[in-house]
């Protein structure tokens, strides 16, 4: 079975750009040319599509994990180094589209959706400590002062980006003209669907989770007393990707509710659409940690030893399958050469991505959100 993906990847996904491009050139020229043809000039032939949405995005990945940070502690709150590690939840991007409309009801289309997000969240946490030390004696109490007020501390940066591109290309026919009422369209399609999606993500964490400060004695030494810490400090990178290409189907539906179709109509659409996806799926990961222990005993001088737990470095690539359900629902204002759409999407790939750390661990890619369009017909 994977030996026949990857012949379809090397076929089909390392040629994708000659595939949209023999597409998009097509369109062009059947559109050009039923332009030229068209028997009914009332109404365009040629619409333009563009827009923009926001998408809510699940996690992808998991988190950087590490003994230390599951201690308890005083400065993991209110955040822990694990909750400052959460990817971005929302990404704004555009979209565009152009269809024909081929006479005999067809449509022939190419679209794209385009999305990113950014996160850079630093997150600093830490507790004071005592500040003095208080020595009973016999003539009293003794005050030496404590050299780490800053008792315990976390601090963790974590960088994350993110991109996604949806390309479509589909031919389509209105199988049930008034099947919703007068001016109703109901249009089947299929074509190819090619999805890409890239991450990318950055962490620096330092802790001091705990210090255990001892009772201080007075000897005829002088004063003596036990501090011990430990310091750690952990960084991790990844990589990941996912890029299909395959057959799509698409429903696409839309009913006017009020208004006049000579002037305009308030519509509700509707739609959902399939693929499967033929494709490859990468991920690159990196993790370090070190762990530095401090014991002081007697006159504020301390000793460091530094642990280096082995590192974390894999790469994987894997040749997927990758199933795409999704749908729309919303509502739009059509003029007779114009129209403005808003409405509630959702799109969902499901183990499209490798979000491990040291194994492979499969991830869904979810995009669900409103979006706002505007067409103009030629």
């Amino acid at each position: 079975m994977s030996e026949l993906i990857h012949q379809i990847e090397n076929r089909i996904g390392n040629r994708w750009n000659l595939l949209a491009t023999v597409c998009v050139a097509a369109l062009l020229a059947n559109g050009a040319a039923m332009a030229g043809n068209a028997d009914d000039a009332d109404h365009p032939t040629v619409w333009i599509e563009l827009g923009g949405q926001l998408e809510r995005m699940d996690s992808t990945q998991a988190r950087f994990d590490t003994p230390f940070e599951h201690l308890d502690s005083t400065a993991y709150q209110p955040i822990s180094p694990l909750d400052a590690q959460h990817t971005p939840r929302y990404a704004i991007g555009g979209e565009g589209k152009i269809s024909f409309d081929a006479g005999h009801d067809w449509v022939f289309s190419a679209a794209v959706r385009y999305g990113r997000s950014n996160g850079n969240r630093h997150t600093h946490q830490q507790t004071q400590g005592p500040q003095n030390k208080y020595i009973p004696t016999g003539s009293g109490t003794l005050t030496v002062p404590v050299p780490y007020s800053k008792a315990t501390y976390s601090d963790t940066k974590a960088k994350h980006k993110e991109s996604h591109v949806v390309m479509d290309f589909m031919a389509g026919k209105d199988v049930g003209l008034g099947l919703f009422g007068r001016h109703s369209t109901s249009v089947l399609s299929a074509g190819v669907r090619f999805a890409q999606f890239s991450t990318r993500s950055d962490v620096d964490i330092h802790a001091r989770p705990n210090l255990d400060l001892q009772n201080m004695l007075e000897s005829a030494g002088g004063v003596w007393y036990l501090i011990n810490f430990n310091n750690y400090h952990m960084t991790g990178h990844s990589d990941r990707s996912f890029r299909g290409i395959g057959p799509s189907i698409v429903w696409e539906g839309s009913a006017p509710f009020l208004g006049n179709a000579d002037t305009a109509t308030f519509n509700v659409d509707f739609g959902i659409n399939g693929a499967l996806l033929f494709g490859r799926q990468k991920a690159q990961v990196e993790q370090h940690l070190t762990k530095h222990h401090f014991t002081d005993s007697g006159f504020f001088s301390g000793v460091y030893t530094t642990a280096h737990e082995p590192p974390v470095s894999t790469g994987r690539s894997r040749s997927v399958v990758v199933p795409n359900v999704g749908g729309f629902a919303g509502v739009s204002l059509h003029l007779p050469s114009a129209s403005v759409s808003l409405g509630y999407r959702a799109d969902f790939f499901f183990g499209a991505q490798d979000g491990g750390i040291e194994a492979r661990k499969m991830f869904n890619r979810d995009f669900h959100g409103p979006y706002l369009t505007f067409s103009v017909g030629l």
